[in-house]
């Protein structure tokens, strides 16, 4: 059975390969084209995968596409022109709309006959695709499954019990009630890129006051019913009837300081607001799950949606939930579910029993790389070559290298899936010299000097530094530090780390360079963050490693067993 999942259309189109239900290859548009946060259809992501798996699009048994067209057609219908339905036809936006629907979304179909597929074509809810690529990785044979982001067809939000193939529903939250929609829009007001910069905001919190700015929240939120999960006054908000805004003047009435502008100075009332927003998602996150669970009292919870991505409240899940166990899947936005529904339906609708822990948990599924590094560097004379006649050499001398303070391009193996960096695309530092983190925001990263770094660290010794309940193999829970030894540039300012927990299974090269280091300062942890710079996607392949490198202060490049120099 080889199944072809797709997303596409809203952001972070994806295409990835399943044959039996293992996960061969997947990867987003954006890491092959270079545009950050792709949403076209994936074609070359298709062609990547195939290619890799050396098959042609004749010989795919099915393809999954990630939600339901015809239900997300509906809630948008319902949307525009509403009001005048009959006359709907006559407006320029509902036009607009019905002239790109037919040419991407309600032609799905059609886009895949022009490629040469002519096969079966199966859809999946929105959120079942989250929920089924967090539930089928995960090692808990029961769960709660909680799915949250900005919007699916009409879902903002979805809970089930999942117990082997069985998804029982226990409440959803439908549009324009969303808690996504609305960290979306505030990230807007505070001057920075919807389903995109949120992350920012999370880094910019921890820098504010929340208690200045919770009366926005306290506001714009109500509960008409006590079995509500929530409800958000539209007033302030125009997500509902407007593709390109997101908030109204009576918000900016309400906030009493106008939207910052993209470059503008940040001062401390936006620090104050990100802080309140950040606060208000993570009481309102934690609200629900503990009203999700109190019919259930399942120990074990599995997450998914864009929100699955806010580390600082996915921390926090044990402290203020009846959960003991949580798991998070490497990619749990709109690109993982390119994988979501091929095993939602190599499941559900072909039977197939979960398969074991371990299986299809690795995120490393993009291109490996056998290249001569001569090659590259005769097309740049600046620079020079030195071979590692084995791994072990290798990490010794990177090791090194990181431990006087030299900044470390790391490109080995297949690239990541998903938006965090795990030690195969990813730039290197010292955690324990206080001006690292300034220096690669500036010179290198090339952006926010507020933005944080996260540290990797060894699986067993991760508790000796940090204060995680458990491992976090995927960098996606924000926990706090208490390593005896400072690691000032990897620790934010209210004493926090996005971790990474790293085992010799997970990744044997980077798991022994983590032990070179250690033998180096004691410490097995190495500041770790994303090979690209600023507004550019993730480095994929070895040309754009070595552009970076040669656009930045980075001062050392190491692809497979080369280090290279400038």
């Amino acid at each position: 059975m080889i199944q072809l999942g797709l997303s596409g259309f809203y952001h972070d189109s994806a295409a990835a390969l399943l044959i039996d239900g293992k996960l061969i290859a997947a990867i987003e548009e954006e890491k092959i084209s270079g545009i950050k946060h792709d949403s076209s259809f994936p074609y070359k992501a298709i062609q990547w995968v195939l290619q890799y798996a050396k098959i042609t699009i004749d010989e795919v048994d099915m393809v999954c596409w990630y939600e339901r067209p015809d239900l997300k057609f509906k809630r948008v219908e319902n949307q525009i022109g509403s009001k005048w339905f009959p006359l709907r036809r006559w407006f320029p936006q509902w036009r607009a709309f019905e002239k790109r629907w037919n040419e991407t979304e309600g032609n799905i179909k059609g886009i895949l006959q022009n490629i040469g597929y002519n096969g079966e074509i199966l859809y999946t809810k929105h959120h079942l695709s989250h929920l089924a690529f967090s539930y089928y990785t995960s090692p808990f044979d029961n769960a709660i499954g909680l799915s949250v982001d900005a919007v699916g067809e009409n879902e903002t939000l979805l809970a089930c019990y999942i117990r082997d193939n069985k998804f029982q529903q226990i409440t959803s939250l439908n549009f324009p009630n969303s808690l996504g929609l609305v960290y979306s829009a505030l990230t807007a007001y505070l001057g920075f890129k919807p389903n995109e910069g949120e992350y920012k905001v999370m880094g910019l919190a921890p820098y504010g006051d929340r208690k200045k700015y919770e009366y926005v929240f306290d506001k714009i939120t109500y509960y008409e019913r006590l079995e509500d999960l929530i409800n958000i006054h539209q007033k302030y908000f125009t997500y509902r009837t407007s593709e390109t805004d997101m908030f109204s003047s009576k918000l900016i009435d309400l906030i009493g300081f106008p939207p910052r502008f993209k470059g503008e100075l940040i001062a401390q009332h936006h620090k104050d607001l990100a802080a309140a927003l950040q606060g208000w998602y993570e009481s309102q996150f934690y609200f629900i799950l503990n009203r999700v669970n109190s019919n259930w009292n399942s120990e074990n919870l599995v997450l998914g949606g864009g929100c699955a991505y806010n580390g600082t409240a996915n921390g926090k899940i044990k402290q203020h939930t009846t959960f003991k166990n949580v798991w998070i899947p490497f990619a749990p936005s709109d690109a993982g579910s390119a994988i979501g529904a091929c095993l939602w339906h190599y499941h559900i609708t072909l039977g197939n029993p979960k398969v074991k822990e371990g299986d299809n948990q690795s995120p490393y599924l993009g291109p490996e790389w056998d290249i001569k590094v001569g090659d590259i560097v005769k097309q740049n004379k600046k620079l020079c070559v030195e071979v590692a006649q084995n791994e072990d050499r290798l990490c010794e001398i990177v090791a090194r290298f990181i431990k006087k303070g030299k900044i470390v391009g790391w490109f080995q193996g297949r690239t990541e899936f998903g938006a965090r960096a795990l030690g195969n695309r990813s730039i290197l530092a010292n955690p324990h010299l206080p001006n690292i983190r300034d220096r690669i925001n500036k010179v290198v990263k090339k952006r926010e000097m507020f933005r944080p770094f996260a540290p990797s660290v060894t699986q067993e010794d991760y508790q000796k530094y940090f204060s995680s309940e458990g491992d976090v193999p995927y960098m996606n829970q924000v926990v706090k530090v208490i390593s005896e030894i400072p690691i000032p540039s990897v620790t934010h300012v209210d004493n926090s780390a996005r971790i990474q927990t790293v085992t010799k299974e997970q990744n044997p090269l980077y798991y022994n360079l983590l032990k070179e280091f250690e033998k180096l300062t004691g410490t097995p942890i190495l500041l770790n963050t994303s090979f690209n710079l600023k507004d550019h996607t993730m480095t994929n392949g070895p040309q754009k490693a070595v552009w970076t490198f040669l656009n930045c202060d980075m001062d050392v490049l190491v692809i497979n067993n080369f280090i290279i120099y400038k």
